[in-house]
């Protein structure tokens, strides 16, 4: 029994870790909706790996244009040219990215958000519903 439980749990492991970007994208666009009123919401990015999760997005909306943008997505170290509140991908670029108001990263197989008190106050944004508890005024 515990052995057929054990390949019960990889089995179902392996499908969730094949479908990460239909996660993130559920996970990102919480944190997006946690963050404002709008039912549409408009970002900007510029990396193709945020292309696959940009798809999985129902109330998101791409534009080419940063000034144009609610949120900027910024994966990796990509520069932007507008000062748009941040969702990084990366905790070291998220303390040192003065833009950034949240990060998203997986540590240890589970996914890790925070938003920064400090930052969401700079851009007149408050985190509410069940995603305030990931609201940290350390940075």
């Amino acid at each position: 029994m515990k052995i057929v439980t054990l390949l019960l749990l990889l089995i179902l492991s392996n499908n969730i870790s094949a479908s990460d970007s239909h996660w993130e994208a559920l996970i990102l666009e919480k944190m997006l909706a946690s963050m404002t009123d709008k039912k549409e919401i408009t970002i900007y990015f510029q990396d193709t790996y945020l292309e696959k999760i940009y798809q999985d997005m129902d109330r998101v909306h791409r534009t080419d244009d940063c000034e144009k943008a609610d949120f900027v997505l910024a994966h990796e170290g990509v520069k932007k040219s507008c000062k748009k509140p941040e969702i990084i991908f990366n905790y070291d670029e998220f303390k040192d990215n003065p833009d950034a108001v949240g990060v998203f990263f997986w540590q240890k197989g589970r996914p890790t958000i925070r938003f920064s008190s400090k930052r969401l106050q700079q851009f007149g944004l408050q985190v509410k519903g069940e995603l305030s508890k990931f609201v940290s005024s350390k940075n």
